[in-house]
């Protein structure tokens, strides 16, 4: 087989503090063969500053006004040299080998969607949890995944900081969605997994930080910025497509109770629980659907303080 180069993608947006751990994750790979793409989204702070700090050649700046991740994501597509692209977060970053473990996938695999391998999420008191999908496959098992959203319905199986895409699957399922600034990476995932393999090494080769500042899982972004609004319409055009996945469709059945949460959070409580009965049938969200509902009947200043107390006690232990 010919040599296999990547295009590594970094969306910067004032990660002054962790920038340059990013790079260096990715100039460190045991596989060298990549150029390195940041694609600065108008960043106000030092990030632009930290990134000019390092000198190798496979870096690209980009710089651009602030659009968004989706569109750092995809101008970075656009601008990719090589067909082999993977995704890497300012605040996140890659084991050595991360590189070389996906590089064996794809040889393995020449005709699959994606190519990932599991990663540690470090939170915020400094312990570390791995994915509990994981204990689903033996050992440093890989291969093609039987079902994606059998274990996405569990705990997201693909992360933007450990996935490879081959680009032109971008020109079959489409680019990043623009405006959505919660779940746009997992409504990516799911239109690739919904027409190709995913390929999948069970060993962590990438870490996920949720302590890091303005990351996604401490977001707090209303509900049309949220790819659950959506989850419903997804829902029923894949009937309309024929996309009858048992699995696919419990997946989609858990975003749309997210949804009814943002609607509780809003205070249209009528309407979440509407949208609650016309799927209680679920088979995997029936707790999550139950547990939703009782909550939709609190009150709204009840719902309040618990999420000012969780907040606050998230804050002690970050201190701790």
């Amino acid at each position: 087989m010919k040599n296999i180069y990547f295009t590594v993608i970094i969306p910067l947006f004032n990660k002054e503090k962790h920038i340059s751990r990013a790079m260096n994750s990715v100039l460190n790979q045991t596989y060298k063969n990549f150029e390195l793409l940041i694609i600065d989204d108008g960043s106000t702070d030092n990030s632009y500053e930290e990134v000019k700090k390092i000198n190798d050649t496979r870096i690209k700046i980009i710089k651009q006004n602030n659009q968004g991740v989706s569109s750092a994501r995809n101008e970075g597509i656009h601008e990719a040299k090589y067909d082999l692209i993977g995704f890497l977060d300012a605040d996140d970053e890659w084991q050595p080998d991360f590189l070389t473990n996906i590089k064996r996938l794809y040889q393995k695999y020449p005709k699959a969607g994606a190519y990932t391998t599991s990663y540690t999420v470090k939170k915020e008191d400094g312990s570390f949890n791995k994915p509990l999908f994981e204990s689903f496959f033996p050992g440093k098992w890989e291969g093609i995944i039987d079902d994606y959203f059998k274990y996405a319905i569990i705990t997201p199986i693909i992360t933007a900081s450990s996935v490879v895409i081959p680009k032109y699957v971008f020109k079959n399922v489409g680019y990043f969605p623009m405006g959505i600034k919660r779940g746009e990476d997992l409504d990516m995932w799911r239109r690739i997994a919904l027409k190709y393999n995913i390929a999948y090494y069970n060993h962590s080769c990438a870490t996920y930080y949720c302590d890091s500042d303005n990351r996604a899982c401490k977001a707090d972004n209303s509900l049309r910025d949220s790819i659950a609004f959506y989850a419903e319409e997804i829902l029923n055009k894949s009937g309309v497509h024929k996309i009858q996945s048992f699995y696919f469709k419990e997946y989609m059945i858990k975003s749309i109770i997210i949804k009814a949460r943002y609607l509780i959070k809003e205070d249209k409580k009528k309407e979440a629980r509407a949208l609650l009965y016309k799927y209680r049938y679920t088979k995997l969200n029936k707790k999550l659907l139950i547990k939703t509902y009782i909550i939709s009947f609190l009150p709204k200043s009840f719902l309040d303080k618990v999420i000012f107390w969780k907040s606050k006690l998230r804050n002690f232990k970050k201190h701790l």
